[in-house]
């Protein structure tokens, strides 16, 4: 069984460097435990959605030559990276199932904000994080806000799309990080994890659930909350909400890909 975990904007795989700190915090163990082979390629951090599904696809192709089924399980841009291989490259093929996590589908107000299409949503992004995006218009053009989606479905993949909604956890827990949630909010009037909107990360999956009470980063298990504290939590590794939402996703999977193999 061949599963993918598919980074972000910023991001990073294990397959370049590896000193004990993923992206996916403590995620892969959970799908290997399930019986997966598990892939988390680099792509470029800051690249175009050209750019990175390009690379992400040499990469696939390279790993997995035969022709046989492959899973992908993607945060963020990381499920825009995966939609293009699917629709672009022969390796897109092998993709049987996507599962995208809090993908901007259509978009996110943050692109829009730092390319200077929302300065009510700009004047709220901590300069730190307005610096680190405005060094990535590359992948920030192909985040901006639209209407339609830039590689449609093909038929021979399951999609599934999850959603992250952020509630107001209190002044201290909430996370500093994605205080703007709370103005992409009120914008666009629909619920968002802080970076994406609710009807953004569902994209046109006709199959999606939502987590409620996560946000960006808390889907892939490393929380800014406490004005930072809970990283300490996430560096020695403590449990954290999001492994049980990973370890019920690997167990999906797996008796998926098992059924469709022993119908086979």
């Amino acid at each position: 069984m061949r599963l993918v975990l598919a980074h972000g904007i910023l991001g990073f795989g294990s397959d370049r460097f590896d000193f004990g700190i993923n992206y996916f915090n403590g995620v892969r163990a959970i799908f290997e435990k399930q019986g997966f082979e598990v892939f988390e390629p680099t792509v470029d951090p800051l690249g175009s959605l050209e750019v990175r599904s390009k690379q992400l696809a040499e990469k696939l192709a390279k790993r997995w030559n035969d022709g046989g089924d492959i899973y992908v399980v993607a945060h963020s841009m990381g499920g825009l990276d995966a939609r293009r291989v699917i629709a672009r490259y022969d390796i897109g093929t092998c993709i049987k199932k996507l599962i995208t996590i809090a993908t901007p589908h259509y978009g996110s107000p943050v692109a829009d904000a730092v390319l200077g299409k929302n300065s009510a949503v700009l004047a709220l992004i901590p300069k730190s994080v307005r610096t680190a995006l405005e060094q990535s218009t590359g992948a920030l053009n192909d985040l901006t806000s639209r209407e339609k989606l830039q590689d449609p479905n093909q038929d021979w993949v399951g999609y599934q799309a999850i959603a992250c909604t952020l509630r107001d956890k209190g002044f201290f827990k909430n996370s500093p990080l994605f205080a703007v949630s709370q103005a992409i909010g009120k914008l666009n009037n629909e619920p968002n994890d802080g970076v994406v909107p609710f009807t953004s990360a569902v994209g046109s999956n006709s199959v999606y659930s939502v987590w409620d009470g996560f946000d960006h980063n808390d889907a892939i298990g490393w929380s800014t909350g406490w004005f930072g504290a809970a990283l300490i939590k996430n560096l020695l590794k403590m449990p954290s909400p999001h492994t049980k939402r990973y370890h019920e996703l690997a167990v999906q999977l797996a008796n998926a890909w098992r059924e469709a193999h022993v119908s086979a």
